[in-house]
């Protein structure tokens, strides 16, 4: 398992797919991936994904990763990633652009710092989108 308590804040961030079920905008159905801090568990933000486009769009990725830094003032050494998306190519070339190494970790590893914001996602924003 990893948890927060291994990490320095700013030192790791992970990037993941958020949803459990499509989000919904106009009839067309969406993925939101966020980028997260794994010492704070503080969401840098997040970006959206028209699902048949299979991973967020570059500029959207880019974009995210340049809020992140300007919120933190620097970058963080290492992007986690589940390995098991198609977007992780879009989130690894962007980390790799800024020197950050990537690291694969399974989903499943991830609870302790993923469980709670999924399951507040799940219960607070997706219900009141239905």
């Amino acid at each position: 398992m990893i948890t927060p308590d291994q990490f320095h804040v700013n030192e790791a961030w992970i990037a993941v797919r958020i949803n459990e079920e499509f989000l919904f905008v106009q009839d067309e159905p969406y993925d939101i991936y966020v980028l997260i801090d794994a010492a704070s568990c503080y969401v840098l933000g997040h970006v959206l994904s028209r699902v048949v486009d299979e991973a967020p769009q570059e500029k959207d990725v880019r974009d995210l990763f340049q809020a992140a830094f300007r919120a933190k003032n620097q970058w963080a050494n290492i992007l986690m990633l589940t390995g098991n998306s198609s977007s992780d190519d879009v989130f690894r070339r962007q980390a790799e652009q800024e020197g950050l190494s990537v690291k694969i970790v399974n989903l499943s590893d991830l609870e302790p710092i993923l469980g709670p914001l999924k399951e507040s996602f799940a219960s607070d924003f997706m219900k009141r989108s239905t």
